[in-house]
């Protein structure tokens, strides 16, 4: 990064994952680390789950999360976790690699409404990332303020990430209710430079994590600092 997150501020913001993403006993928790876009001497993705079986204690098994996930995140992975809960029988675990499908997903908590830019091959601008903040305000006003409601997102280094909660089952009928819903908040919320992604409805989908660095692309330096292009920390919004 242009401007280094200390270790102690990005461990401080990783804990507020759970804020998000509460945990029940039987909770996995998992790690999809995958390696940016662009980014130079890509490594393969690493999949890792911690269980109540390797780990009895929730506090325990968050504190392997942050963990692994901050190491990962160190040697230049983005770093990803999933938003609804895992099946506790689920087979992943530390070792051998498995990732998360959509059938190992108990239920849905949360349907994703992620607002990027057209072209994601490289850090966004500061400009362009308020460009997308605002265009996501405007949904979060709809959707959360004018209810009285405060809305649940994140920064996630390039645009913005919110999550609506919902009480749906992972069945066909929620993956296309879910589909449908993020079409109809593209139609009304899109504009010419940020995009509601309707790829993201699949139960399964995952999400990055508050206090890692989202790295993608190249970093570019600017002597002015408006056109500067550098990697952002995934940060709550609040």
């Amino acid at each position: 990064m242009l401007w280094p997150v200390s270790e102690a501020k990005r461990r401080e913001e990783i804990k507020n994952t759970w804020k998000f993403f509460p945990v029940r006993q039987p909770d996995p928790l998992h790690i999809r680390a995958i390696w940016g876009k662009g980014v130079p001497d890509p490594l393969p993705p690493r999949n890792m789950t911690f269980t109540e079986a390797a780990y009895p204690s929730i506090a325990d098994r968050k504190q392997a999360f942050e963990d692994k996930a901050l190491q990962l995140n160190e040697q230049g992975y983005n770093i990803y976790t999933c938003f609804n809960r895992i099946r506790a029988d689920f087979a992943g675990d530390e070792h051998n690699g498995l990732a998360v499908k959509d059938r190992d997903i108990i239920d849905r908590r949360y349907i994703l409404i992620d607002f990027d830019r057209d072209d994601t091959s490289q850090p966004a601008t500061d400009d362009e990332v308020d460009a997308v903040s605002a265009a996501a305000y405007r949904l979060e006003c709809d959707l959360f303020f004018n209810k009285g409601h405060e809305p649940m997102s994140i920064c996630s280094g390039n645009g913005s990430h919110i999550y609506l909660p919902v009480d749906l089952p992972n069945d066909e009928c929620s993956k296309a209710l879910c589909q449908q819903i993020l079409h109809g908040f593209a139609s009304k919320y899109d504009t010419e430079t940020a995009k509601v992604d309707t790829s993201v409805f699949n139960a399964g989908r995952i999400t990055k994590v508050p206090g890692t660095i989202a790295r993608k692309g190249v970093e570019v330096p600017d002597s002015t600092g408006i056109h500067e292009r550098y990697w952002r920390m995934v940060a709550i919004v609040e």
